[in-house]
């Protein structure tokens, strides 16, 4: 590398860190749960070490092993905090019911995501849509938070960096029985330049990365460590 080269570089690396920064104190916090969750009865503080969600969740009575389907139901936007949509607000957002309308596409975003991902052959699961099929499993999927990033060329109220949180619970389709659940916080991650994977630049790519990291969680042989992105700040 060039000498010249060095204090460019040093900048731009801390214009990237202090923005991750910024985000981290508003990112890295836990949220109250929701209704979706607290209904469960579930203590939110566990978490499965392989898992990379801020709480994990499984009934360790339960054989996996007998089930062998998995209904994906839509994700839904009734738990979430719509009272926050400010931090959204800019040009292309310039309401609650716009707020709304985006985290609703959002949502259906999310929907294709999942059911990608759980329609890949290194699932567990045999994805369908019959819950009378034995050794069936229920995923519930509540997108509880949602900050948008600023959009090229809007003028937003504060320098927006995408934010989003979930809720899931997964329950036994003949019984109702309560499986497992799940919660995560995130925001946006830092990329190596030599690496693959592209950071989390968006609230669709926090997403589909919960996509992958629900889908992989059942997968203990493929997947022993569930991981997310390298460079991921939160």
């Amino acid at each position: 590398m060039r000498p010249s080269a060095l204090p460019v570089l040093a900048f731009s690396s801390a214009i990237v860190f202090s923005l991750g920064a910024c985000g981290l104190n508003q990112t890295v916090s836990r949220t109250e749960p929701t209704q979706f969750l607290k209904s469960t009865g579930v203590d939110r503080s566990l978490r499965v070490a392989r898992l990379p969600f801020e709480h994990s969740w499984r009934d360790p009575s339960v054989d996996m092993s007998k089930y062998k389907h998995m209904v994906v139901r839509p994700v839904t936007t009734s738990y979430l905090r719509s009272e926050l949509w400010e931090q959204s607000k800019s040009t292309a957002i310039p309401s609650r019911r716009a707020y709304q309308m985006r985290c609703k596409k959002l949502a259906r975003h999310w929907d294709l995501s999942l059911d990608q991902s759980f329609s890949s052959p290194i699932c567990m699961f045999y994805k369908t849509n019959d819950t009378t099929k034995a050794g069936t499993l229920v995923l519930e999927v509540a997108l509880t938070e949602v900050r948008f990033e600023a959009e090229a060329g809007s003028d937003a109220t504060i320098p927006n960096l995408p934010i989003c949180a979930f809720e899931s619970r997964t329950r036994d389709a003949a019984t109702g029985r309560l499986i497992s659940t799940a919660s995560d916080r995130r925001g946006p991650g830092l990329r190596s330049p030599h690496a693959n994977t592209s950071s989390l630049t968006s609230n669709e790519a926090i997403c589909d990365e919960w996509s992958q990291q629900l889908m992989q969680r059942s997968n203990k042989e493929i997947f022993p460590v569930v991981k997310r992105r390298l460079f991921s700040l939160f």
